[in-house]
């Protein structure tokens, strides 16, 4: 017996030695921490990723910039009154200059902005919109449509609903042997489109209006009932 104590006594020496060693700390990959600048780092690059990018169809028509063979000084304009060539000169001006959306001038423009930029210059305050525009003069048919009268059209996403939205405006420019030349501000600028047989106009013509009065004042017609035109 005495000699089984002291081997008791060496093992649990030796147990309570174990108890006393300390586990080592086991040592975790740091988190990181979503700040608020890295959280609109990290939304704006997902809102910019899904992101649809629509790219405009080029217009199917002949298109007339600057230094063309369609100009002012390159067609008869005798019998046009003052008020008239004043306002085509002035949208004549103004070829080549970008489109942009909300854009009044005198760098930019969109197809309202600039036909009120045009009329103004002729003393004629019209609305900002086509929409609004468009309940102004009297209503005409193709075979009427002469320089200066506005053409307006529904936009492209409008022609696929029952009801067209008006959406655009531009001005008759030049009528010819049955030969329309409309001056406007599109996605290509301001520039100047043969819509004779374009089915791309067509299709999104709503109504052609009078706005300024064959008697020589420029004072703008008031609206008068009467049906869109079966162009």
């Amino acid at each position: 017996m005495k000699k089984l104590l002291p081997i008791i006594i060496s093992v649990a020496s030796i147990a309570t030695a174990g108890a006393q060693v300390k586990k080592k700390p086991v040592k975790h990959a740091p988190v990181k921490k979503h700040t608020t600048a890295y959280h609109k780092k990290t939304t704006a690059h997902k809102a910019v990723a899904h992101k649809k990018v629509v790219t405009p169809p080029p217009l199917p028509d002949s298109l007339y910039f600057p230094n063309s063979d369609i100009t002012l000084n390159t067609y008869d304009t005798s019998g046009l009154k003052s008020n008239i060539k004043q306002l085509l000169a002035v949208l004549e001006s103004e070829l080549g200059k970008p489109y942009i959306r909300g854009a009044i001038g005198p760098f930019a423009f969109d197809c309202s902005g600039l036909m009120k930029f045009g009329f103004s210059v002729i003393g004629m305050t019209l609305p900002r919109t086509a929409a609004d525009m468009s309940s102004l003069g009297n209503i005409i048919t193709p075979s009427d449509w002469s320089p200066g009268d506005l053409l307006f059209f529904a936009g492209r996403r409008s022609t696929k609903s029952k009801e067209k939205r008006i959406a655009h405006v531009g001005c008759v420019y030049k009528v010819d042997n049955g030969k329309v030349l409309m001056i406007h501000s599109s996605n290509q600028g301001v520039n100047i489109v043969d819509i004779t047989n374009s089915e791309y106009y067509k299709k999104r013509f709503i109504a052609a209006r009078r706005v300024i009065q064959v008697d020589s004042t420029n004072m703008v017609v008031p609206p008068q009932e009467g049906n869109e035109s079966d162009y």
